[in-house]
């Protein structure tokens, strides 16, 4: 499936790429109901569209490894031996939402819904949602 590439700058945090709820709510269209377009969204923008191990930085070569990285997958690091995915060490790291609840997260964000919409949404509780705004807007 096709998408809109934003082609605005991301942030970085801790050295690390991360997007916007602006861009997010801005690529929004009926192809991110799709759970593969979600992750490799998010994926290519946190990632740049390279796989790199978290812990020595060695690029992943390997097509089986790099299929388990853009997958979501758990993998291992050929150079040191880290086991990792594509989201260790990233600001969504521990998040347990998958990237479709993830991506719809931040539209929502982006379109100023309120956290007891965005928690209706995305089957979690208003709490949480109010948890991400705070580690959002720490970033900026």
């Amino acid at each position: 499936m096709e998408h809109r590439e934003n082609t605005d700058q991301c942030n970085t945090a801790n050295g690390r790429e991360i997007f916007t709820p602006a861009e997010a709510a801005d690529a929004f269209g009926s192809e991110f109901l799709d759970l593969e377009c979600c992750r490799g969204w998010i994926l290519n923008r946190i990632h740049k569209g390279e796989a790199r191990c978290p812990g020595c930085g060695s690029s992943i070569q390997d097509e089986q490894r790099l299929f388990r990285f853009w997958n979501g997958k758990r993998l291992s690091c050929p150079a040191c031996g880290k086991k990792f995915t594509s989201l260790t060490g990233t600001f969504l790291s521990g998040s347990h939402m998958d990237h479709r609840a993830l991506f719809l997260l931040f539209v929502s964000f982006g379109q100023g819904c309120k956290a007891q919409e965005t928690a209706r949404r995305i089957g979690c509780d208003p709490a949480t949602v109010r948890n991400w705004r705070r580690k959002i807007e720490g970033m900026k």
